[in-house]
């Protein structure tokens, strides 16, 4: 594990699990949840990054320029391929400097994704807060559809409330894949303060996000900004036990549903996107 710090901000990195974080904190309260120390689920992280594709791909297969992509269904039972491939990859730590450090994930163009590439995540601390970056950079000999995102699990409480505008919620069906059909964002735009999360399951992306966030409860203030990534996904179980505000460059199943959201990059060329988070 590395540890991080910088003024009133420490966070821990674990580059082995999917080179995800295990902890952001902000005077020492939780801004994201603290992973269990003795465990190695991603899913008990704090945040992990989404490359190269975000959330599900319905069956795990795409056409793209004649050719028929199958992606693994990576999160059995369900049918679809989920969150790319560096999730479930160690990253290498490539440098370390106390308040920040550097992870890279290579992949071979082999085991379902045609395209080799490099990933590359950094993470630093400031006196403002956490900015992580992930950087896709296309090292196959043509161009490769792409997507980038990053999955923070953030803390979430009883008085938790969250707040965002966009300009559409995309309606889903019972495999949570994309129906075609947006909805009006409805209620998390409304008033100032934020909207308390419902008691059902949400599990939907926004389009038409303007790159910002806000959660707020009794113990602050958590705000989140991004850059290169047009879609915020929020998910919040209906058991209260997680709450994910995800910056994410293209809705589930793009590749099947709206391919113009894939970044396309040419051979040699790097796509990137950011999250910024402060507190107070």
């Amino acid at each position: 594990m590395i540890r991080l710090e910088a003024g009133d901000w420490t966070a821990d990195v674990r580059p082995e699990i999917g080179g995800s974080l295990a902890a952001l904190r902000h005077r020492g309260i939780e801004v994201m949840r603290t992973m269990p120390a003795d465990s190695s689920d991603v899913f008990e992280a704090a945040c992990f990054p989404l490359v190269p594709y975000c959330n599900r791909i319905r069956d795990g297969r795409f056409d793209w320029d004649g050719r028929d992509v199958r992606l693994p269904a990576n999160f059995p039972p369900e049918p679809h391929s989920l969150h790319g491939l560096g999730w479930q990859a160690p990253w290498s730590v490539t440098s370390e400097a106390g308040f920040k450090c550097s992870l890279s994930h290579c992949h071979d163009g082999t085991g379902g994704w045609p395209w080799a590439y490099d990933a590359e995540q950094r993470v630093r601390l400031g006196a403002q807060g956490c900015a992580i970056t992930l950087d896709v950079t296309n090292r196959a000999g043509t161009p490769m559809p792409c997507g980038l995102g990053l999955h923070p699990y953030f803390r979430r409480r009883r008085e938790t409330r969250v707040r965002f505008a966009a300009s559409g919620m995309f309606e889903v069906d019972d495999g949570l894949i994309p129906t075609g059909e947006v909805a009006e964002p409805g209620r998390f735009a409304d008033g100032p303060a934020g909207t308390a999360l419902p008691a059902h399951l949400v599990d939907h992306c926004f389009t038409g996000w303007n790159g910002a966030a806000s959660i707020e409860d009794e113990l602050g203030a958590i705000h989140l900004t991004a850059r290169g990534a047009s879609f915020l996904h929020l998910y919040a179980p209906a058991d209260g036990s997680a709450l994910c505000l995800e910056p994410v460059s293209h809705a589930p199943n793009a590749p099947n549903r709206a391919p113009a959201e894939m970044i396309v990059l040419p051979p040699g060329c790097t796509a990137s996107v950011t999250m910024r988070i402060s507190a107070g």
